[in-house]
């Protein structure tokens, strides 16, 4: 079959970001991110971002899949909708809500929380009041691919 970097030439996380946090596919929220970091690390292009441990490790694991179960039905689809096809047909769909809201919901816990995370985000030192996910992400994304913080990104890697 052929690679997704013949198929999926805009997976390059090193040019461009994954679609947001908030993003929904098949019902699920962080899928259509988790989708575009598998591809970028098929293809040699994930840049500063990772899979997993993080929000990608944690939707696998509440889903009750592994993430090489997951990067082969990714490496195989054509597209997002068979990704989507995959996932209906190994996962229990009716925990969707649930693990949305889980998803949505998910915060830095305290200070010594945001102490281990601050090296990994480093706009958080310029916001440091932000506690929920989702926000840090979508800010972080837009931070790492501004030109004018070219020389403050570091090997630290959004999720």
């Amino acid at each position: 079959m052929t690679t997704p970097t013949a198929l999926f030439p805009d997976a390059d996380l090193r040019v461009h970001p994954p679609r947001g946090p908030r993003e929904e596919l098949g019902g699920l929220l962080f899928l259509p991110r988790t989708i575009d970091k598998v591809r970028a690390k098929l293809q040699g292009t994930l840049g500063f971002y990772k899979v997993a441990p993080g929000f990608s490790g944690y939707l696998f694991e509440w889903l009750g899949i592994t993430e090489e179960d997951f990067t082969e039905a990714v490496r195989a689809a054509r597209n997002d909708d068979d990704v989507v096809t995959w996932l209906v047909a190994h996962v229990d769909t009716t925990r969707f809500a649930e693990i949305n809201e889980r998803l949505r919901t998910r915060e830095i816990r305290d200070a010594e929380h945001l102490a281990q995370v601050l090296p990994r985000y480093p706009v958080l030192r310029e916001y440091p009041q932000l506690r929920n996910w989702f926000e840090i992400f979508e800010l972080d994304d837009r931070w790492t691919f501004d030109p004018a913080n070219a020389e403050l990104v570091t090997e630290a890697a959004p999720s």
